[in-house]
């Protein structure tokens, strides 16, 4: 997140409510992935990835966005900086009712997982990913 941005949001005493004005269509989007991973919702690319990837000890949906359109650009921002991040996790984790943890990888595809992916868990992901493109 820029140091503008980041100097609304943190300024403010709801940072949420700041997150969701700024970025509205991320916030949508996100809100949108969180019940789609709850509810299992089928997406021809996590389908791909979970074909090659196999078998996982842990629930994860991918979708894959255009990485010149503005809402991943915004959805980058908001997930790498790691306040947002967990604000934003935290939040549709209360809305959903379950754990849920976000996160970018490949190229421009959003992650939605049950835990915060290690080193190992994650790389068959990004490589069944890369291929994918």
């Amino acid at each position: 997140m820029d140091c503008k941005t980041a100097t609304l949001v943190y300024q403010t005493e709801n940072h949420l409510e700041k997150i969701q004005e700024i970025f509205p269509e991320a916030w949508k989007f996100l809100e949108e992935q969180a019940f789609a991973y709850v509810q299992g919702k089928a997406h021809e690319f996590d389908s791909a990835i979970k074909n090659l990837v196999g078998e996982t000890k842990f629930k994860f949906r991918m979708v894959h966005r255009d990485d010149q359109d503005q809402l991943t650009k915004d959805l980058g921002e908001l997930l790498g900086d790691i306040t947002s991040r967990l604000l934003l996790e935290k939040h549709f984790s209360e809305v959903v009712g379950k754990p849920i943890f976000f996160s970018t990888i490949c190229c421009s595809s959003h992650l939605t997982t049950d835990h915060e992916l290690s080193l190992e868990e994650v790389l068959p992901l990004q490589r069944a990913a890369v291929k994918l493109q």
